[in-house]
């Protein structure tokens, strides 16, 4: 008698099942940290925000005034742009706002940028994108205040939000 090899359709079943369970804990767990890491973007700029716009605070007390162009193009566009991503724009420095803070992103990014200050003491960045492009954006910001020292503050969209 000549041994049979191969593997029964039970063994074949099981290793099937296995892969499934697997993907189905894997590819969420995946999703999840492509998502913190498109995130990190927003936070990453808004904190060179920040900083661009406590140093003009300590250089002239006062944030910069007005409310500046939303760059580098409008709320979500980045979907409709290659690598969904905005090309770097030179438009920040045609923007009188944005030029006295001294904020430009220099590399393809998700977001647009928002800044309003109307007040010599408080001013907000925003952080809005569209990471799945699914029509759903989610909104960063950055509250800035100097009632006594220029502070910063970051809210950040409920995990769930995109």
């Amino acid at each position: 008698m000549r041994a049979q090899r191969g593997f029964t359709i039970i063994e074949l079943m099981i290793v099937v099942v296995i892969i499934g369970i697997l993907a189905a804990v894997a590819i969420p767990m995946f999703m999840n940290h492509m998502n913190r890491s498109k995130a990190s973007e927003a936070m990453l700029q808004l904190n060179k925000m920040a900083i661009d716009a406590k140093t003009y605070y300590f250089a002239n007390t006062k944030y910069p005034q007005g409310t500046a162009a939303v760059l580098p193009g409008a709320d979500g566009a980045a979907c409709a742009s290659a690598n969904k991503r905005f090309a770097v724009s030179s438009a920040w420095a045609a923007d009188s706002v944005w030029l006295d803070l001294g904020f430009q992103v220099d590399e393809p990014n998700m977001f647009s940028y928002h800044f309003t200050s109307n007040s010599l003491t408080q001013a907000q960045g925003l952080a809005v994108g569209d990471m799945d492009c699914d029509g759903t954006k989610i909104t960063y910001i950055l509250n800035l205040n100097a009632a006594q020292e220029p502070a910063a503050t970051y809210i950040q969209p409920p995990p769930s939000a995109d």
